[in-house]
């Protein structure tokens, strides 16, 4: 099935921005593709203890880090 969205992959404690197929482990944070760092730390507080939020690698958000 095709998805388009944010997941974040548990296992590397990374973001993945996924046009496609995320893997079956994944879970998604959001749809909103533009979705930048702020606002997808603000989504796994929710869910993710603050120490793991502070070691996930956003780099898989790709340009939407600059500035």
């Amino acid at each position: 099935m095709a998805v388009s969205g944010i997941f974040y992959d548990r296992e590397e404690r990374r973001l993945r921005a996924v046009r496609g197929s995320a893997h079956p482990g994944w879970t998604l944070v959001t749809h909103n593709m533009e979705a930048g760092p702020h606002l997808c730390r603000r989504i796994m507080r929710e869910w993710v203890p603050p120490d793991e939020v502070l070691a996930i690698d956003f780099t898989g958000l790709g340009e939407r880090l600059a500035g």
